[in-house]
């Protein structure tokens, strides 16, 4: 950063913190280090200025966005449990609710300096779903109106997002919103899920599908839930204690969810830590024994299938010259949100090319490939015979 640059970004972030009384547990020394030092970084694309933390710092969750009179804190990660039947009276004492796991990706909706804006898990504005919203969430002011320090977290998930390959199977085109939780800013915690439920109810926000309580010395119907979304190829369960007192948020996923991840992981693997097949692996091993899902020829299949089924056309075309890639497409509603977007590529120092754009319906529709470059060195450098030492 430049060293003018920098100063102005000091100056502003010393007026966020003599604005910010719950910022001030933090020394304001340490927040100009962490600006220094990149772990604070200032947010494009908003009327006033703010900051992010890139990690966690001084307890603040990764994710976490500031400004003047505002502190949103990042989303916490959810732990996951590998068995319901010891993981479960672990961590939840009281009657709970499971809501489907929905495979896409996490924002939270806030209304800030006066425009609703999304914000990505990381604390960058998403210049897609803050696009996006006004067609799956119309009612999104007037909840605002009435509730302006309420966060309104949600999953964007479909096949046309500009982030992820994977998506519930009953959605066949475009994206949709489910929102699964409710932050309050003022007192700093989650809406409970019943005074939630009722709320998202009230202004006909979709939900993922929400199914208890549930007991948890009495899991058998859970079981038979989670059964069916491996079935339907769903990704698996969030479970939330009626009462913050009686547990806390857990998740849980299906087998069938795990053998999509390697199959859409797989060929990007030179992009990943190698935990990433392990852990996958040693889930799906874990959930069908405790579930009593079959180890046969079929399920063999579907895993041989995921992991190799992809990967000779990929070879062959590492083999030819071509990068690894991975191809989106998306639908706006303005110009100015895809140059947005790709400018948040850029900032991301994602590597993008743009394939196709076309107005068809009101919409904007783009298609575009993701570039991996670690992926393509991991294959290209084994193809071309270099030595590895294991």
């Amino acid at each position: 950063m430049f060293e003018e640059e920098l100063k102005k970004q000091k100056e502003l972030l010393r007026e966020i913190y003599e604005a910010l009384r719950p910022l001030r547990r933090v020394k304001l020394s340490d927040l100009e280090n962490a600006l220094e030092q990149g772990k604070v970084l200032f947010i494009e694309g908003l009327k006033e200025p703010a900051f992010r933390f890139k990690r966690e710092f001084r307890g603040f969750p990764a994710g976490t966005v500031i400004g003047s009179g505002f502190l949103m804190p990042g989303f916490p990660s959810i732990p996951r449990v590998f068995v319901l039947e010891t993981g479960i009276p672990r961590y939840i004492s009281g009657p709970f609710y499971a809501e489907e796991k929905i495979e896409g990706y996490n924002v939270r909706l806030a209304r800030v300096f006066g425009e609703i804006k999304a914000f990505t898990r990381r604390g960058y504005v998403c210049p897609f779903a803050t696009d996006r919203w006004p067609d799956f969430l119309p009612r999104l002011p007037e909840f605002f109106d009435k509730y302006p320090h309420f966060v309104v977290c949600c999953e964007v998930a479909g096949p046309e997002n500009p982030f992820v390959s994977e998506w519930p199977p009953y959605l066949k085109e475009d994206v949709a919103y489910f929102v699964f939780d409710v932050f309050d800013l003022e007192k700093q915690k989650f809406l409970p899920p019943e005074r939630k439920y009722e709320l998202l109810r009230e202004y006909e926000f979709r939900t993922p599908e929400i199914k208890g309580p549930f007991n948890p010395q009495k899991l058998e119907s859970l079981k038979e839930l989670i059964l069916r979304y491996d079935e339907e190829g769903r990704e698996g369960v969030v479970l939330k204690p009626a009462s913050f007192k009686e547990g806390r948020v857990i998740k849980y996923v299906t087998s069938s969810s795990n053998v999509s991840d390697l199959r859409v992981a797989y060929p990007y693997i030179g992009e990943l830590d190698a935990s990433y097949i392990v852990h996958r692996l040693v889930r799906m091993t874990i959930t069908r024994w405790e579930l009593n899902q079959p180890f046969d020829e079929k399920f063999y299949h579907s895993l041989g299938e995921a992991l190799f089924g992809e990967m000779k056309e990929l070879l062959d075309k590492v083999a030819r010259g071509e990068p690894v890639e991975e191809v989106f497409r998306v639908r706006l509603r303005r110009r100015e949100a895809l140059d947005a977007l790709l400018a948040h590529f850029r900032t991301a120092q994602v590597r993008i090319e743009i394939r196709r754009e076309e107005w068809k319906d009101g919409y904007l529709h783009v298609e575009f490939a993701k570039i991996y470059p670690k992926a393509t060195s991991f294959w290209v450098g084994k193809l071309q015979g270099l030595a590895q030492i294991d």
